[in-house]
Formats: C-alpha cells, structure tokens, sequence
C-alpha cells in the first residue's frame, strides 16, 4: 500500500483559536508550505523535507490572528507491505470428530513497516519516525471439532 497521509502541525496557538481536545489535545495549527514536503529523504531520522515549511510568527501590528497556508494530509508517510501466510491439515479422527492443525504467519517476509512520522514542528522528534509495526509472528493451534 502507499502511504497513509497525514497532516503537519505547528503546537503554538498564533490562530488563538486554541486547543481541541477532542481531536488532537493540543493546539493544531498549520505552518506555511514553500515547497513540496514529500521530496525529502525518506530516512527514519529525516523522513520529509525539513524546509518544505515555515513558522507562522505572531504579529504584534496585525490585528487579526494568521492560519498557515499547509493544508489538511498533505505529506504522505512510509508505506506498507505485509505478506500472510496459513496452512491447515485437517485430521479425521472418528466418524464426526475431527482435528484440525493451523501454522499462520503474520508478515510473513519480516519487512519493516513504519509508524508516521512526528508531525509536530515544536517537538524534539519533528520529522522523525519513532516507531515500527510489530514483525513477523507465527502463530500454531490445534482445534478438535465434535
């Protein structure tokens, strides 16, 4: 699959609209875009580029509060490749009881899928990818049907 979009923020509150806890629980305010923001790296520690947006300053001569220009899933993030895989091996044991055998493998090829990145321009982690989907598991069970 392509990647989930997803939408940039800056965490001061220059709209003075302010927070939605509801939502995001924070102040979500859009910066400014000047460039393209998914013609980054595409690293974990770099995943957009970093000077695709611009802080919204607080004006003291302006008597009206400024929203940013970015708009609404804009970025895109990592995308996602997940393989599953199950076999079964139905055992009969008496005329109406049977057992039943399951292996399922869960990415099945071990591939590293990644979270979305910090999408909050005052954070410390702004841009970075923090976290991964979970990797392969293997699962086995038996069932006896009567």
């Amino acid at each position: 699959m392509t990647g989930t979009p997803f939408t940039f923020f800056d965490g001061n509150d220059f709209s003075v609209q302010g927070s939605a806890p509801e939502i995001s629980g924070f102040f979500s305010n859009r910066p400014n875009v000047v460039a393209d923001p998914n013609d980054g790296p595409k690293t974990t520690s770099a995943w957009l580029n970093p000077n695709a947006f611009q802080r919204i300053t607080q004006d003291p001569n302006s008597p009206v509060q400024q929203f940013g220009t970015a708009g609404r899933n804009i970025a895109q993030g990592p995308g996602y490749a997940d393989w599953d895989f199950s076999l079964f091996k139905n055992i009969r044991v008496a005329e109406a009881k049977d057992l039943q055998f399951r292996a399922e493998f869960f990415n099945l090829l071990n591939h590293t899928n990644f979270r979305l990145p910090d999408s909050d321009m005052n954070s410390p982690t702004f841009n970075r990818i923090l976290e991964a989907q979970p990797p392969r598991l293997m699962q086995l069970a038996l069932k006896f049907g009567f």
